[in-house]
């Protein structure tokens, strides 16, 4: 069955299409807090969300959007996480940094080498990968940069714990290798109430930036039973190994998820090193759709409510 973006393409002329989409975030933008969660999860989810006892696994997401503990704001800045994640397992797992700022400037890429990451800390999605400095526009990837600041990511989705990250820019190794990114393991660690061993799923994302696919796995890489709607597979799964360092992966991640009902881990291999990229609290913005759509549900016993995060 075809999306609905994909039938209101069809339907819908080019210039009309735009102005929906400017009145759709103007709508999100001006709707009171109650009846903008729950517009927007009903079109997610086709159904209501439930604050107050929420089950779910799309449910819990959403209550944490709208009512975020505050470490959530550290575990989301891409700067103030390398220190929970240096504490937690170790520096050595973190991508090398070359700088931060607040402002970005033709004088600031001057400074650093010929490849290298940017990237917004407040945000999700704000990324440009430069492999040959010397061929960019500066003036122009400056603006890029400073037009990410000025971006309150926060009111897209009224994920509320992006509201209080000082907006700065971020500029890291590039982990390349044939001028494309390394393929992304997200790891998916939920923590019941019981205290018994955590669930896992992990997300393979391969192609990022071109034509991005994924395949889910549990901990012991057979194949999930359950998929996200709309994503492409890619790789058949039966075929596509575990790499050598996933027993370490899975540890890394365990550590970290460890005080929280459930976060997500995103690593890179590199060279034959483990970087972790972030730490996800809210996926998808909550969009993450499941199929069979009964395992929202089953994820959602395996998350451990009601959460008690540590104090930032």
């Amino acid at each position: 069955m075809p999306s609905i973006k994909a039938s209101l393409r069809e339907v819908l002329p080019y210039k009309a299409l735009i102005f929906h989409r400017k009145a759709q975030k103007l709508l999100d933008l001006i709707l009171p807090e109650p009846i903008f969660y729950q517009r927007r999860y009903f079109i997610l989810h086709g159904k209501f969300c439930s604050f107050k006892e929420p089950r779910r696994f799309s449910e819990k997401i959403f209550h944490r959007m709208r009512y975020p503990s505050p470490i959530f704001s550290i575990l989301a800045d891409k700067v103030r996480v390398r220190d929970y994640i240096e504490k937690t397992v170790g520096g050595q797992y973190l991508v090398p940094t070359y700088l931060v700022c607040e402002q970005v400037t033709v004088k600031t890429l001057e400074t650093l080498p010929d490849s290298f990451v940017m990237k917004a800390n407040h945000s999700s999605g704000q990324i440009r990968i430069v492999t040959e400095k010397h061929k960019e526009d500066l003036e122009a990837l400056a603006r890029m940069a400073n037009d990410w600041l000025k971006k309150d990511f926060s009111k897209l989705a009224r994920e509320k714990h992006y509201a209080s990250i000082q907006p700065k820019v971020i500029f890291e190794k590039a982990l390349v290798s044939n001028d494309k990114p390394p393929d992304d393991y997200k790891i998916n660690v939920f923590n019941g109430e019981t205290g018994g061993p955590p669930y896992v799923f992990i997300q393979v994302m391969q192609g990022r930036f071109a034509n991005l696919t994924q395949n889910l796995f549990l901990e012991d890489w057979s194949v999930a039973p359950f998929k996200r709607v709309e994503k492409k597979a890619g790789t058949d799964p039966r075929i596509l190994a575990p790499p050598r360092q996933l027993p370490e992966m899975l540890d890394i991640a365990k550590r970290l998820a460890a005080p929280f009902g459930y976060l997500r881990v995103d690593f890179y291999l590199y060279d034959g090193k483990i970087y972790i990229g972030e730490l996800t609290i809210t996926p998808g913005g909550g969009g993450y759709r499941l199929s069979p759509p009964e395992w929202d549900l089953i994820l959602g016993d395996r998350f451990g409510w009601p959460e008690k995060p540590p104090p930032a």
